[in-house]
């Protein structure tokens, strides 16, 4: 393998553990003893909403869409819901640490000098937090969560599809599989 190969697999590499720092991480947790059949109408309840309104609006029709693609309807004026829904979300900086090094002679880029440099970059990281409460015991049933970096610069486009991606993944939980 070649030096150029080396440095070349190198920069790859540490490009690739850099992007996933910000690769979204899901998790979900959830009341064992909950008959998540039973619930098909929900209604929204305040949480911890982002101020910005129209990232408000993207989070809320994300998780409407996802509620629908499992059978659950929006409760009408008057009408008890089965769950209550509410959302969450919080901001964290973070520091993303880049490192750029060019690799040595031999098969691996083993041996000889190395050469590199580092770079520290604060992010932001994003959190959401989706709670499903029963709302005849009042209680929660199922907890859904993702965090992400967050780019400010990003497009409205690239606004709409982070927030319904990581909707998504978090109700690929949901329901529960037991």
């Amino acid at each position: 393998m070649s030096m150029r190969i080396a440095t070349l697999l190198t920069a790859a590499v540490v490009a690739w553990l850099g992007t996933t720092v910000l690769a979204s991480t899901v998790t979900y947790d959830y009341d064992r003893t909950a008959n998540f059949s039973k619930f098909r109408t929900y209604s929204w309840v305040r949480g911890n909403p982002v101020k910005d309104e129209l990232n408000h609006q993207r989070i809320m029709s994300a998780i409407d869409a996802q509620l629908a693609m499992r059978g659950f309807t929006r409760a009408s004026t008057g009408q008890s819901p089965d769950v209550l829904v509410a959302y969450h979300a919080a901001f964290d900086q973070s520091v993303q640490v880049n490192v750029f090094g060019s690799g040595g002679w031999g098969p691996y880029g083993f041996g000889g000098s190395r050469m590199g440099s580092a770079r520290a970059d604060r992010i932001t990281v994003g959190s959401l937090v989706v709670d499903m409460v029963d709302a005849s015991m009042n209680r929660i049933v199922w907890r859904g969560t993702a965090s992400q970096g967050l780019d400010p610069g990003a497009s409205a486009e690239k606004k709409d599809k982070n927030i319904t991606k990581a909707v998504e993944k978090m109700f690929k939980n949901y329901p529960p599989k037991r």
